[in-house]
């Protein structure tokens, strides 16, 4: 995903605001839509682990596109796990919120105004605590999730509410 400029909706150029929904939200569905068709005749299982985010069921201030964007996945994985249930061999699908992690994000987040992101405080108070997940362990607690005997029955999950 990508975060647009951190400002308010009214302030932000529709550029940033569409770009984010193509790259967080678009893009996903597309190629979920060309995995899902490309091995519909599959007998083998199939997986798809799209990745949302915690603001997308959270609502936040300046982050109307991003949280969106990862509100959507959730719909969207929700919506096609429904449509994969139907079929003999269908595909099982997943929207996780990988936890905080510490990335370029978190940096833009925490460096933000506070008359535009009234939340900058929050992060920064995550970031000093040491409270934020590294990629790595991040990337070894998705790959886990894939693992899963029960992968897909929780469609909307979290890494952090196993």
């Amino acid at each position: 995903g990508v975060i647009p400029q951190i400002a308010p909706l009214s302030q932000l150029p529709a550029a940033d605001m569409i770009n984010a929904l193509r790259v967080g939200l678009e893009a996903p569905m597309a190629l979920t839509a060309a995995f899902l068709g490309a091995t519909e005749d599959w007998e083998v299982p199939r997986k798809v682990l799209n990745i949302s985010s915690g603001l997308g069921r959270r609502a936040m201030v300046s982050q109307a596109s991003y949280c969106t964007a990862k509100a959507g996945m959730d719909q969207f994985s929700s919506c096609v796990a429904l449509e994969e249930a139907a079929k003999p061999h269908g595909a099982k699908i997943v929207s996780l919120a990988p936890g905080v992690i510490d990335t370029d994000m978190q940096v833009q987040l925490r460096s933000a105004s506070s008359d535009d992101f009234p939340d900058a405080s929050r992060f920064v108070q995550l970031h000093s605590a040491g409270q934020l997940t590294s990629a790595q362990d991040a990337a070894e607690r998705v790959l886990a999730w894939l693992e899963r005997a029960d992968f897909g029955a929780q469609v909307v999950a979290d890494v952090r509410n196993p």
